[in-house]
């Protein structure tokens, strides 16, 4: 997996078969500008999109009530804190590992998160008239290795290699990228090889795409993804997206903004929290149609899971911390607060790496968290200063490493990439859940 040098979590879930299963992929491939063009509309945030795997439309009958209970759950995604199982015929998913602990704290600081996001979403809708919070999924219903009775009722739902009792959580399934999406990444970054891009496409993990951005670093390699590389969890490079043409500074903005929301609302540290576009039918609110009492009523107004928006998603705080903003000492806060951002995979932009993007970014990061403290009204004056501190400490990071276009400002020494590989033994041996980081659907 030559492309993925790096991020060595990052692997395909299970053997690939002997063959593909076909699943509806057109019979002619892509030419590169089309390619390009689906790339720089279906990865615009916002973008409303109906040509999606034939999965979504097999899931709209539940929205009548038509759900099976035993139908058996997907394997859709496995890392370091446990797999993520698809509940068919829903919108939501099940998350399972073997670590008790972090589970429990990935349920709260996943609900913690997302209660501060709709707490959020009113104070920044006219800073920000042409952004959108990332989303969070909800999590629902955590169920410990003693929960008998869900165990009894759900054991036999699961691939038989994962029927083993754990911590659970159910959780708001994150949808993937449209169908015409994947097509248009294998076509631009897959070798150019009719027969392994066919086979790309229609291998079934692969349909499980989500597209994480790394505006801090451009792509480590020049040699293109092939027939071992996965679409799960999708690396999309800074110089990648520059390459195709998407909004970058739109993403940089609304990157800032959930980032600010993490740290100064919910006080979450965002430790390898991850940063990804998918896709949603979720409404924060209810839905109002304006003039209703002149209108025909609709003749459905359930959520038709082949029409659903783009946007970018924060998940994942197994690993992350939380912290008492007005208690703590400011500047243990701002330590633990940069070593977070720092120490995480390359998602927001780089100081130095683009200069013009990082201001943007740092423009947005500022001005969000200042709206956010000044509506709580309850901090010293020094924390109201802290947002600010912490982007100067990060650039201060930035600025040690000499040349942006050579360094790789995330790249570990032998020392831990030895640790790393001392705690996946460990992971291994206590989790048989996390055989492999494409953990990404939620």
């Amino acid at each position: 997996m030559a492309q993925f040098k790096g991020i060595p979590e990052l692997t395909t879930s299970t053997t690939p078969p002997e063959g593909p299963a076909q699943s509806g992929v057109g019979a002619d491939l892509l030419d590169q500008e089309t390619a390009k063009a689906i790339l720089q509309h279906t990865l615009s945030l916002c973008t409303v999109d109906s040509a999606f795997d034939s999965s979504a439309r097999s899931m709209n009958p539940a929205r009548f009530g038509a759900i099976d209970d035993d139908a058996p759950l997907r394997d859709i995604g496995r890392g370091s804190c446990g797999s993520v199982f698809e509940i068919p015929g829903t919108g939501y998913a099940i998350k399972k590992g073997a670590n008790t602990v972090a589970m429990w704290n990935d349920f709260n600081l996943t609900n913690c998160a997302a209660n501060s996001y709709l707490m959020s979403l009113g104070l920044l809708e006219h800073a920000f008239p042409e952004r959108r919070l990332p989303l969070v999924p909800m999590a629902r219903y955590f169920n410990g290795p003693k929960a008998d009775a869900f165990w009894r009722s759900h054991m036999t739902r699961f691939p038989r290699p994962d029927r083993k009792r754990a911590a659970t959580f159910h959780l708001d399934h994150i949808l993937p990228v449209p169908t015409r999406t994947r097509e248009a990444l294998v076509r631009r970054f897959f070798v150019d090889d009719e027969q392994t891009q066919r086979y790309v496409l229609n291998y079934p993990d692969n349909r499980d795409c989500l597209v994480r951005v790394y505006f801090g670093k451009n792509n480590p390699s020049n040699h293109l993804y092939d027939r071992t590389d996965t679409l799960r969890n999708f690396p999309l490079y800074l110089d990648q997206a520059k390459e195709i043409g998407i909004d970058i500074d739109a993403l940089a903005e609304e990157m800032a903004m959930g980032l600010a929301v993490l740290h100064w609302k919910a006080g979450i540290d965002a430790q390898d929290t991850e940063f990804v576009i998918g896709s949603s039918t979720t409404k924060a609110f209810g839905t109002v149609f304006s003039d209703h009492t002149s209108q025909e009523p609709p003749v459905s107004t359930m959520d038709d899971l082949t029409q659903r928006e783009v946007q970018l998603w924060m998940l994942d705080y197994d690993k992350a911390s939380k912290f008492d903003i007005e208690k703590m000492q400011p500047f243990t806060l701002l330590e633990r607060y940069l070593v977070a951002v720092t120490g995480n995979d390359p998602y927001f932009p780089h100081p130095v790496l683009d200069v013009a993007l990082w201001r943007v970014f740092r423009n947005a990061y500022v001005e969000a968290s200042q709206i956010i403290l000044h509506a709580q009204d309850c901090y010293k004056s020094i924390v109201l200063a802290l947002p600010a501190m912490l982007l100067d400490e990060w650039e201060e990071w930035g600025a040690l490493d000499v040349d942006a276009d050579e360094f790789d400002p995330f790249e570990r020494g032998d020392d831990a990439d030895d640790a790393d590989e001392e705690e996946e033994d460990e992971d291994e041996g206590e989790d048989d859940d996390a055989e492999s980081d494409d953990e990404h659907r939620l």
